[in-house]
């Protein structure tokens, strides 16, 4: 939003929004009727669910934040959802609070900017030119004049929650306490074929097509006092990193690996998702590296996280883990001493996350052990920058993590055009726009045979390619890739 809260909040009140009852009931639909009566806030909820509901009648619905029914201008994530309590308990002052309103209000308006953008013409005819416009203004008279009140403010704290991805009623339908230890097993031998891959020289490692690397990073790196200045010049009354354009190109650039691929054919090459003929691939003459940026939470402080998404045309296996698309996410999560604290990775299902712990941090020692999926940290962080991510050929694992030097970084490695991940929920088609993502975060291309095995874990269509936000990375027990916890609930601190 391009106007603060507390800017909106004045404005509104010097221009005769001073009645706060009946402002308060006219903004939150749950509120009983009789308060509903300020014109202009209930046309605002009026237009927001007409909105909606032909978004989710043409299933242009993006699937990624949480969308909060009580307040349809609103969205969160899983991050923002961690800083509800927080606030509740008054470890935050009326500046976070307005600071987190703000970034939920803007979670929404990004996406409906996008669910706009993506309905048929006819339906976005339909709705006016001026819908974008208006959306904006309603959302910033409602989030100006519905909080002033600690009771609504309450209201919302307790309704910011997002649930978690997993089917409960498809793991009570599949005698989960059962069927999860069948799943246990498997998952344990794969951690111990990763770590016999782990453990063969970096040289040895089988090679079956050719060896091709990727780049993406280009300028000077930065140094880690200059990463750590940028972090703490650029927080929020939350405590949250917000660097700006310029700045968060350079972090990006900075800690950008190399990606080398054992290349057997085209379904190993890196690629870019597109639309064509109402289908959708990966084309592989037009390679890029995706961008997001996340946060994660570590003792009480927020840090800043750097997200590298790519894809390949299909994983080639011809087993029940095999299918069109694929994709890995590599993620870097930075300390406030502009250090790296931890990389990780998944595939784009959500599967297979591997993490490679700094020198801060070790694995706890208290871990469950029954009905837990045990995280797989096959490699220490490598010291220095650039990282190399060796992957293998066909189901793309990642095989190593190195430092590159040398040959690795010769001109030769192949140049990675640099895009933004969110541009993948609107791409054009020749109707219009289109995410590769359902409204469940699904690419519904991707689709696994292993969903109609592993149902019973409750994961929505296994194997499958997701939308950021709707990770789930382990089939026993429940973990999600952004869950602002994660790190905490599987390391602790080295001792220095």
């Amino acid at each position: 939003m391009s106007v603060s809260v507390k800017a909106l909040r004045r404005n509104c009140l010097l221009t005769g929004f001073v009645l706060a009852t009946l402002l308060l009931a006219g903004c939150a639909p749950a509120l009983p009727p009789a308060t509903t009566s300020h014109s202009e806030a209930r046309a605002c909820i009026a237009l927001f669910e007409q909105v909606d509901r032909r978004i989710m009648a043409a299933g242009s619905g993006d699937g990624g934040d949480h969308r909060l029914p009580a307040y349809p201008y609103l969205r969160i994530s899983r991050f923002y959802a961690s800083f509800a309590s927080r606030i509740d308990s008054g470890r935050f002052d009326e500046a976070a609070f307005d600071s987190w309103l703000d970034h939920l209000a803007r979670l929404d308006a990004q996406a409906r900017r996008i669910e706009l953008n993506n309905l048929p013409a006819a339906e976005r005819a339909a709705l006016g030119n001026d819908i974008g416009e208006r959306l904006n203004s309603c959302r910033q008279l409602l989030v100006a004049t519905q909080f002033t009140q600690p009771g609504e403010r309450r209201r919302l704290i307790q309704a910011a929650m997002v649930p978690d991805d997993y089917l409960t009623l498809n793991r009570i339908a599949g005698l989960y306490p059962l069927s999860a230890l069948f799943v246990a097993s498997g998952v344990k031998r794969w951690h111990e074929e990763e770590r016999q891959t782990y453990a063969i020289a970096l040289k040895q490692l089988p090679v079956e097509g050719r060896l091709t690397r990727w780049r993406s990073h280009k300028g000077e790196p930065l140094t880690s006092p200059e990463v750590a200045s940028i972090l703490k010049r650029s927080l929020d009354p939350l405590g949250i990193p917000e660097p700006d354009s310029e700045q968060l190109s350079r972090l990006f650039d900075t800690f950008a690996p190399l990606w080398e691929v054992d290349v057997v054919d085209n379904n190993d090459r890196i690629g870019t998702p597109l639309w064509k003929h109402g289908t959708l691939s990966v084309a592989v003459d037009r390679a890029a590296i995706f961008h997001k940026l996340s946060y994660t939470r570590y003792h009480g402080e927020t840090l800043l996280q750097l997200n590298y998404i790519v894809w390949f045309p299909a994983r080639d296996s011809g087993d029940i883990y095999g299918g069109e698309i694929d994709g890995i996410n590599w993620r870097v999560t930075l300390g406030h001493d502009g250090e790296v604290l931890l990389y990780d990775s998944i595939h784009n299902c959500g599967c297979y996350q591997k993490f490679y712990p700094g020198k801060q941090l070790r694995l706890r020692s208290d871990l469950p052990t029954s009905y837990f999926e045990a995280p797989m940290a096959p490699q220490p962080a490598p010291a220095g920058l650039p990282v190399t991510i060796r992957i293998s050929h066909t189901n793309h694992f990642i095989q190593r993590v190195y430092r590159a030097s040398g040959a690795a970084m010769q001109p030769s490695a192949l140049p990675l055009t640099v895009r933004d991940y969110d541009t993948l929920r609107s791409l054009p088609t020749a109707s219009g726009h289109r995410s590769i993502f359902d409204e469940e975060g699904i690419v519904r291309q991707s689709r696994r045979p292993e969903r109609f095995i592993l149902w019973p874990m409750g994961v929505r269509s296994a194997g499958a390619m997701r939308q950021w936000g709707r990770h789930n990375t382990a089939f026993v027990g429940k973990r999600h890739f952004d869950d602002p916890e994660l790190i905490e609930s599987l390391f602790e601190r080295v001792a220095p």
